[in-house]
């Protein structure tokens, strides 16, 4: 089957014209990477080639993309099977559209070698701890400073992730907003381990216990009991950017589950006021003039298309409307076996991954068949050269 070189996966018509006013600007991608102790619960995430790689993924992903190679071990993680980390789709993209980059640390358990922003330090626990992340008003309020910096640089702001295990608290956070999510997520491996995931999710659920929608009034309590650190900065970053600039969230089931917290902390201003921190008035008042018809989200096919997922079910859910788009990628006419793989159900998407692939084909004007010969190139270089 030959795929839509982009696919309006779920496209309100409040944002039909969203990708034409994403390319008047040129993009600008922000990368934040989080750790989780969620991940290291076997089963949980197939990130790095076996569980004791897991903390160290997000800042291989990261040193890839500043260096070409991952410092912090010896080459970048790959997924058990073979297929390697979705960083290469991401770094073909980055080199076609010669666009910036920045990475966010919203807590990380490893730290890269490379330049970063500093929005947190503590890596989130499981979702099973009677707090899963601390400081959580902290990370969106640095979120927030983050969005605004960013939104003077006249560029589309592109918000990708590295956060092992985050499919599964996305889950969370979004049983938590009342969207109902068990069974529909997407995940790094054939059939996502839904029954694994929903058990963990339900069992933290009942032991904290909490029922769908607990969160409503209160969205951040989400991410405080069952969410990891990346979320509450991203949702800063994109309410904050948003006044000014377009915003694309860049992934599948992670980036639904931030764009459940925008939506459900717009709808609860209350919520947001009631952060005391001194210095946040400003903050606050800033996030609250979020511009949601600047906000969409892009993750590839292979996560829109999952059928062990249902994507389209959770954006029907979102408490305010917002796109679904994907890269049409596809990778069976590829010359090497591992990247055959993903037509298998291994990775789908990371580091910002659909969200750049769509980019580079809309800026400029690529299909699948002329861009996987550039993303076949950057997997040579790094995971074959010598």
């Amino acid at each position: 089957m030959t795929l839509p070189t982009i696919i309006k996966v779920h496209v309100p018509e409040s944002h039909n014209d969203f990708l034409e006013r994403l390319r008047r600007l040129p993009p600008l991608f922000t990368c934040t990477i989080a750790s989780t102790e969620t991940a290291l619960i076997p089963g949980v995430s197939a990130a790095g080639a076996g569980p004791e790689l897991i903390p160290y993924t997000a800042a291989a992903d990261v040193e890839a993309l500043v260096y070409g190679q991952a410092l912090c071990l010896e080459k970048i993680p790959e997924n058990p099977v073979g297929p390697p980390s979705p960083v290469i789709i991401t770094m073909a993209a980055l080199r076609e559209l010669e666009a910036p980059f920045f990475v966010v640390d919203a807590g990380n358990a490893v730290t890269p070698k490379v330049p970063m922003l500093t929005a947190g330090r503590q890596p989130g626990r499981e979702i099973t701890a009677p707090e899963a992340v601390a400081e959580v008003e902290e990370l969106f309020l640095q979120g927030i400073i983050i969005g605004q910096q960013l939104a003077d640089n006249h560029h589309s702001l592109i918000l990708g992730e590295s956060v092992p295990g985050g499919t599964t608290t996305a889950m969370a956070v979004m049983e938590a907003l009342g969207i109902a999510a068990l069974g529909k997520i997407s995940g790094s491996m054939p059939g996502n381990n839904q029954n694994l995931k929903q058990d963990l999710v339900c069992r933290a659920l009942r032991e904290k216990d909490l029922q769908r929608g607990f969160a409503l009034k209160n969205p951040l309590s989400a991410i405080r009991l069952l969410g990891d650190p990346m979320q509450a900065v991203q949702a800063g970053i994109a309410m904050s950017a948003s006044r000014k600039i377009p915003v694309l969230l860049a992934g599948g089931t992670q980036m639904i589950a931030v764009a459940a917290l925008i939506g459900a902390l717009l709808e609860q201003p209350a919520a947001i006021n009631a952060i005391t921190r001194r210095g946040s008035q400003k903050l606050i008042n800033c996030a609250l003039k979020a511009q949601l018809e600047n906000v969409a989200i892009a993750t590839t096919a292979w996560v829109s298309e999952d059928e062990s997922a249902d994507l389209r079910s959770l954006m029907r859910q979102l408490p305010q409307a917002l796109p679904l788009y994907a890269a049409g990628l596809d990778f069976s006419t590829s010359r090497h076996q591992n990247l055959k793989l993903y037509e298998e159900g291994y990775v789908k998407e990371g580091v910002g991954a659909g969200a750049l692939a769509l980019c580079a084909m809309l800026y400029h004007d690529l299909d699948n068949l002329k861009f996987l010969p550039r993303i076949e190139k950057i997997y040579e270089e790094i995971y074959l050269a010598g």
